[in-house]
C-alpha cells in the first residue's frame, strides 16, 4: 500500500454460516466434509482505496454490508477472501454497545479504551478531564456503562474515539441517538479533526449530511460495491435506485410541532432581561471571548413572544439576542448564522450589513437585539452561531470577537405543505409573466 493511501481494499468478502437449528452446527463438527449450514455472503469482491485526510461516505440500505465492512477494516473481523490494509492509528464509534465493558465505569472505560488504542496511563490521564468535559454526562462517568441511556453512552464513546489522536476516524449509525445538541457539537469537531488532516469513514442514512461532509462515497447493495466517486453522484445513485426498486416517490415527514414551551418568556411589549442559565452551558462548546461585552441569552420566539422550538414553514419569527457590555467599545457589530445540522452554511447577516451598528456603548450597558424573518428553509433541523465584534480591519484581515457563540440555539421547520423545497431555503421572489 501506497504511503498515501490510508486504507486500502482488494477484492474483499466476507461469509457467515447460517445455521437452521443449533444441533446442525454439532453436525458439522462431528461430520467432516459435510455442510449443514447455509452460507450468507455480507460482502463479495469490494475493492476501494480512500486517501489520507480524506473524508469518504458510505452508504446503502439497511443490509448492505456497512457495518460488516468497517468492523474488517477496524479488525474486529476477518475477511473470508481479499486483502484489508489499515495505515495509522483507527478510532471507531461502531454500533451502540460495541467497544466497553457494560460492568465497567465510564472512567475506567476511558482508561480501557486509551490502553487498546496504545496510550499510556498518562496519556489518558492527560486528556480524561477534555473526554469527560466533551461527554457531559456528570457524575455518571463514575457509574457502570450498563446503567446509561443510549444517548450518554454515545457521548462517552464519541468523547472517547476523538481523543486518542486517532489518525483514521470511523463513525457508523450510532451518533442518530444523540440529541440535536450532541450531533452538532459532534459534527463541529469532526470538521475540526478532517481539517487537521484525520481520515475520515462516515457512514449515515442522512444523504444531506454525505454530502455536506464528503468528497467521496460509495454506495453497498447486498454486499457489493455499486458504485464510487464524487458524493454528489453516488448519492443521485442511491436514490435512483430506490426509486426504481420501490417505485415510490420521497416524503417528507412533517416535524412536530407540538413542543412549544409554555412559558412566556418575554412579552411582545417589554422588553426584559432574561439570565439564561441552560443556554450559558450551552453556549460554553468551543466559545470565544475577549471580556469586552457578551451573549447572556439567545432566544426563538414566535410574534407572541413565546420561545418556540419547531416552526411552520414560512413561520414568522424573532430571533431575539440579550447582550451585556463589560467595556466602552466605540462600536459594535453583531451577527448571525444559520447552519444545518451538518455544519453548512445556509444564510448569514449582521449589523453591518444591515447598516445598524450599535455606536458608542458604555460598560454597564444592556441591550436586546431583535432579528425578525421567515421560515423559509428546507425542512431540518439548524443551529445558530451568533457573533459579537468589533468591526473587521479589512486591511490586515483581523476579526476581534467580543463573543462568539458556535451552538447558541437550535430550531425545526417542518415541510412546505403547498410545494416541495428543493433547495435549502427559498427566496421572496417577484414573479412576473409576459404572454408575446
Amino acid at each position: 500500500m501506497g504511503e498515501e493511501l490510508a486504507i486500502s481494499l482488494k477484492n474483499v468478502s466476507k461469509c457467515f454460516k447460517r445455521y437452521a437449528r443449533p444441533v446442525d452446527r454439532l453436525k458439522e463438527i462431528l461430520v467432516p466434509g459435510k455442510s449443514y449450514a447455509q452460507e450468507f455472503w455480507a460482502l463479495r469482491d469490494v475493492s476501494f482505496d480512500v486517501n489520507k485526510a480524506e473524508t469518504m461516505g458510505i452508504i446503502g440500505r439497511n443490509g448492505a454490508g456497512k457495518s460488516t465492512l468497517l468492523q474488517m477494516i477496524c479488525g474486529t473481523l476477518t475477511p473470508t477472501n481479499g486483502e484489508v490494509q489499515v495505515n495509522g492509528r483507527v478510532a471507531a464509534l461502531l454500533e451502540l454497545g460495541a467497544g466497553f465493558n457494560p460492568e465497567f465505569t465510564g472512567r475506567e472505560n476511558v482508561y480501557m479504551n486509551g490502553a487498546i488504542m496504545g496510550l499510556s496511563r498518562q496519556d489518558v490521564d492527560e486528556r480524561f478531564d477534555k473526554v469527560a468535559a466533551f461527554a457531559d454526562i456528570g457524575d455518571f462517568i463514575e457509574q457502570p456503562v450498563k446503567s446509561y441511556s443510549s444517548g450518554m453512552y454515545v457521548r462517552l464513546a464519541f468523547a472517547s474515539a476523538i481523543h486518542v489522536d486517532p489518525d483514521i476516524l470511523i463513525v457508523d449509525e450510532a451518533l442518530s441517538v444523540g440529541d440535536m445538541f450532541f450531533q452538532a457539537k459532534c459534527m463541529t469537531r469532526m470538521k475540526q479533526m478532517m481539517d487537521t488532516g484525520v481520515t475520515v469513514l462516515f457512514v449515515s442514512h442522512d444523504v444531506g449530511a454525505v454530502k455536506s461532509l464528503c468528497r467521496q462515497a460509495i454506495l453497498l447493495s447486498h454486499g457489493e460495491l455499486i458504485t464510487s466517486g464524487s458524493a454528489n453522484q453516488v448519492v443521485e445513485k442511491y436514490f435512483s435506485m430506490k426509486v426504481e426498486s420501490e417505485q415510490v416517490i420521497l416524503k417528507q415527514d412533517k416535524l412536530k410541532n407540538d413542543s412549544i414551551d409554555s412559558e412566556l418568556l418575554v412579552q411582545s411589549d417589554e422588553h426584559s432581561f432574561v439570565n439564561n442559565l441552560d443556554f450559558l452551558k450551552r453556549a460554553a462548546f468551543q466559545r470565544i471571548q475577549n471580556g469586552k461585552a457578551s451573549f447572556i441569552n439567545v432566544q426563538i420566539l414566535n410574534e407572541e413572544g413565546k420561545k418556540i422550538s419547531n416552526l411552520d414553514y414560512g413561520q414568522n419569527l424573532i430571533l431575539r439576542m440579550h447582550i451585556e457590555i463589560y467595556e466602552d467599545i466605540e462600536e459594535l457589530v453583531f451577527g448571525y448564522h444559520i447552519r444545518d445540522k451538518n455544519g453548512a452554511d445556509i444564510v448569514y447577516s449582521d449589523s453591518e450589513i444591515e447598516d445598524k451598528t450599535l455606536k458608542s456603548v458604555k460598560q454597564g450597558e444592556r441591550y436586546i437585539i431583535d432579528w425578525k424573518f421567515k421560515a423559509t428553509l428546507i425542512q431540518g433541523i439548524y443551529n445558530i452561531s451568533c457573533v459579537l465584534s468589533i468591526p473587521i480591519q479589512f486591511e490586515i484581515a483581523v476579526v476581534d470577537f467580543c463573543d462568539f457563540v458556535p451552538l447558541a440555539v437550535q430550531f425545526g421547520v417542518a415541510p412546505r405543505k403547498d410545494a416541495r423545497l428543493y433547495g435549502s431555503v427559498h427566496l421572496d421572489n417577484c414573479l412576473e409573466i409576459l404572454k408575446y
